[in-house]
């Protein structure tokens, strides 16, 4: 018998599914999953401070003004442009480790102009 705690091909900390030799898959439930969710919010609000309603409210703001603002820079310019920046700032995102919060700022920066890219393509 294998030993539980022996890393396995393709195993990196996932549960291994013995009968296939690979990574265990789990079929996705998306109800249950919105319903954990619904769960792990809830919970979160018996926590000190505002509501994480009022939390994600303040987010989504500075994301609608972080959106203006990047489509005033990014107001005229042509499309291969606009998509150049988002690959630069993904390619600079790659560079760095998960654990420095830039590299999460410059894939935030990349979802903004992704929605920009998708956007003027479909004109």
């Amino acid at each position: 018998m294998p030993d539980p705690v022996e890393d396995r091909p393709g195993d990196d900390r996932d549960r291994y599914d013995e009968r296939t030799d690979g990574p265990y898959e789990e079929e996705l439930d998306p109800e249950a999953a919105e319903r954990r969710i619904t769960q792990f919010v809830t919970s979160a609000d018996e926590l000190p401070g505002p509501t994480v309603e009022e939390l994600a409210g303040q987010v989504a703001e500075l994301m609608r003004t972080a959106w203006f603002d990047v489509e005033g820079v990014m107001d005229g310019k042509p499309h291969n442009k606009v998509l150049a920046a988002q690959l630069l700032l993904g390619q600079r995102a790659r560079t760095l480790q998960p654990d420095d919060p830039e590299q999460w700022r410059l894939h935030a920066a990349t979802m903004l102009l992704s929605g920009m890219v998708v956007r003027s393509v479909e004109g």
